[in-house]
């Protein structure tokens, strides 16, 4: 039997939906291939039972036999990250607390998702708290980079990325607050989209029981897959125009659109000035030629900001939400401090998660007040230009190492967080979509990506964009440690 565990989401749904495959066989392909490779990957960190799964493809096939497809996704096996409540399996959402935490029910994306047809199979790993750009924790282990087992895979929605490119899912369900979806679909050659903040509902999400919900600021959920026409098709079922709750405004997906006219890009070959990897340079440049030479006007421009003071005010929001979640505990503002003084190394980042730790009612409420200024920023921005496109991190994927030892870049000393604050901590704070796609193997056999960001509300438009600028790339590739199975 001919493996599909790399056809991309919308073929294998369809080959379902026409009848020429069927939901167990499918099933069985997919588990089959993580028994093989997860041990080497670690990417899924909880997996369903073997017959518990075939039984759910089984009642799917029978349903198509009648005639009746729940959705878009029938059939369609898949893994969510480990922050996302699924009912029955672990939801440790990266504290160490919550390791053997079952979730009693399902958040509402993954009920949207099951609804749609699919058949959740597993969860994928992620960093410790959910706050690293490698995806590595002492109750889970590493994972590896399915191109070079001695890399990491991002974080913190590494094992999601690294699950798709490893052919053990064909979608992901992934969340970012700092670039948690964009570094790891940099790191595996794959696509994700940060959505619109509140567009997509997060409740089920981060959940920690007895504890409200936290992160209604800068987290924002979203889609990963292989190629773009995928996360458009996650993006239907995701996305609701007649949305339950109130916090997430009912505004259609394709109320913005994009019609295949030219493109005004804005584009930067680095941020705060720092140096690319000559190799992640390589095929940036690469890339950026090719627009240059489409019927696209290229324009090198950004918009005005301070990167220092939005990295700062990131800190500041996330701070707050990090001692909520620290309930009574005195000395909130120190712990914060400390724990990513000690383990980062980086004072600037600290020094805001401590302000935010401290803050009063006032002084949260000018930052979100601040947040809303950087939004107004970026929306004029976006009126001159319909992308604006920038590197994703400063390098390919690196080495396995401790979170907080300096990166050699091209001869240079780079600290830790250097590497990928800049090009995600200021982003984030307007709360508009960005998408991130593969475009291109470096020369040490690494892939690597770009961020393409957008106005607010304009995730379709951005999605359809993003395919037109995926035909100047040759897309997802294929580790070889896979190519002599296909």
């Amino acid at each position: 039997m001919e493996t599909i565990v790399f056809q991309s989401a919308s073929q294998i749904t369809k080959e379902i939906r026409e009848g020429k495959v069927s939901c167990v066989s499918v099933a069985k392909q997919f588990l089959e291939h993580i028994k093989s490779h997860n041990k080497t990957i670690n990417a899924i960190t909880d997996l369903r039972g073997y017959d518990d799964v075939i039984k759910e493809a089984k009642v799917k096939d029978r349903l198509l036999q009648d005639g009746v497809v729940l959705g878009p996704l029938h059939g369609l096996p898949m893994t969510v990250k480990d922050t996302y409540n699924v009912k029955g399996l672990i939801s440790s959402n990266g504290n160490p607390k919550l390791k053997n935490n079952i979730a009693e029910y399902d958040a509402e994306l993954v009920r949207r998702l099951k609804d749609a047809g699919a058949i959740i199979i597993g969860k994928t790993n992620l960093a410790l708290f959910a706050l690293d750009w490698q995806s590595t924790n002492p109750w889970f282990g590493q994972t590896n980079n399915p191109y070079n087992f001695n890399h990491v895979v991002g974080g913190s929605s590494g094992g999601s990325a690294a699950a798709l490119a490893s052919g053990f899912t064909a979608l992901e369900l992934g969340t970012d607050a700092g670039g948690s979806i964009r570094v790891p679909a940099h790191f595996c050659g794959i696509c994700g989209i940060r959505t619109t903040e509140s567009a997509l509902s997060n409740r089920g999400n981060m959940v920690t029981p007895g504890l409200p919900r936290l992160g209604r600021y800068l987290v924002s959920n979203g889609p990963m897959a292989r190629n773009v026409d995928d996360l458009m098709l996650a993006m239907e079922v995701l996305w609701s125009n007649d949305q339950p709750f109130s916090e997430n405004p009912p505004v259609a997906l394709k109320q913005f659109n994009h019609n295949d006219e030219p493109l005004k890009i804005a584009y930067s070959e680095t941020l705060d000035g720092l140096y690319l990897d000559e190799c992640y340079t390589e095929v940036y440049q690469s890339f950026l030629n090719k627009i240059h030479h489409s019927n696209h006007e290229l324009v090198q421009s950004k918009p005005s900001y301070s990167s220092n003071t939005l990295i700062n005010l990131w800190g500041r929001i996330t701070g707050y939400d990090f001692a909520a979640a620290m309930k009574k505990t005195p000395f909130k503002g120190l712990i914060s401090y400390l724990f990513v003084k000690s383990k980062y190394k980086d004072r600037q980042w600290a020094k805001g998660m401590c302000q935010g730790s401290r803050s009063s009612a006032i002084n949260y409420a000018e930052a979100l007040q601040l947040k809303d200024d950087v939004t107004d920023t970026f929306t004029r921005f976006f009126e001159k230009y319909d992308v604006w496109i920038t590197p994703v991190s400063i390098a390919p994927a690196f080495k396995h190492q401790k979170p907080g030892i300096p990166f050699e870049v091209n001869g240079r000393k780079i600290p830790y967080t250097k590497a990928f604050i800049p090009f995600n901590f200021p982003s984030t704070i307007p709360g508009y979509p960005i998408v991130v796609i593969p475009i291109g193997i470096t020369k040490n056999g690494l892939p690597v990506g770009v961020q393409i960001h957008s106005q607010k509300w304009h995730d379709y438009k951005l999605l359809r964009i993003a395919k037109e600028l995926e035909k100047l790339t040759d897309g997802f590739q294929i580790p070889n440690m896979f190519n002599q199975e296909l």
